[in-house]
């Protein structure tokens, strides 16, 4: 019998170490594949990353070769799957940071995020969405944000994740920045078009909006700043008129801010509205 439970036993841990080594001949071609040619002169290997497939290469200035802590550099980013380059974003001073998110396409493989922002106060953060499939990436959003950090959300729980960000057009135009109103934008995959759409009234119900308790609480603290009133009360109203209801959104605003420019107010933030690429009527 012990001669039987110690045979068992070694099977046992044969086969764990089978497991063990299937996994390391099978995860590290990639890395071992993948070519470390520099992307441009004046640019040396700084580190090299997997995430999912994908491996992600830094190339840093030889001129101006740190890195901060959070990832600041003078980077080359490039994203190979094996040996396929598929991505190079060119020179950036800045932060970039590739992940993937759960597919939208149906092709049953994870999608590609790169995100970058350039460092320093209220500025400037930029995304693009890429599927991974056939001979090239296929881009899926590409978008500059700005002062409005975004995120891959499955805001209606359908399996499919929308891009959930902020506009960014109002920051300073009313007030000073900590009070600047920054209205919703939802993007979401269109599988006609093959790519993300701007569709926020669509996720209306799913958005957490300024309200208008939020709004009076705000200018009763303080009570004689014009400016922060006048942007207190154009968050909630932006927040209907982002999300398909404008003249809903005009009236509260009417009803939150009486000061004597307030038509003037609501005009201008009608007309920024209808200019941003990240506003759409319902």
């Amino acid at each position: 019998m012990a001669l039987l439970r110690d045979i068992r036993t070694l099977t046992r841990a044969g086969a764990a170490l089978a497991v063990i080594i299937s996994w390391v001949v099978t995860a590290s071609p990639a890395v071992a594949q993948t070519p470390a040619v520099a992307p441009a002169p004046g640019f040396v290997l700084h580190d090299q990353q997997p995430v999912e497939r994908f491996i992600v290469q830094r190339w840093v200035n030889t001129a101006s070769p740190g890195v901060s802590p959070a990832g600041f550099c003078e980077c080359i980013t490039l994203v190979y799957e094996g040996r396929r380059l598929l991505l190079n974003s060119g020179a950036v001073a800045g932060i970039t940071k590739v992940s993937t998110f759960v597919d939208v396409t149906g092709d049953r493989r994870p999608e590609l995020m790169i995100r970058t922002n350039s460092g320093g106060a209220h500025c400037c953060e930029s995304i693009a969405l890429y599927s991974v499939d056939g001979v090239r990436p296929t881009r899926l959003l590409s978008l500059n944000t700005g002062d409005c950090m975004g995120k891959m959300a499955d805001l209606d729980k359908d399996g499919v994740a929308e891009y959930q960000t902020c506009d960014p057009a109002y920051s300073y135009a009313f007030c000073p920045f900590a009070f600047s109103p920054l209205p919703p934008a939802v993007y979401a995959y269109n599988k006609t078009r093959g790519m993300f759409v701007l569709a926020t009234p669509r996720y209306a119900r799913y958005l957490r909006l300024a309200t208008a308790g939020e709004a009076r609480k705000t200018m009763a603290e303080n009570p004689n700043n014009r400016e922060i009133a006048r942007c207190a009360a154009l968050g909630p109203a932006l927040g209907q008129i982002y999300t398909g209801r404008v003249a809903q959104g005009r009236r509260l605003f009417r009803q939150l801010y009486r000061g004597p420019d307030a038509a003037a107010v609501e005009e201008k933030a009608i007309a920024i509205a209808m200019k941003s690429t990240m506003w759409v009527a319902r």
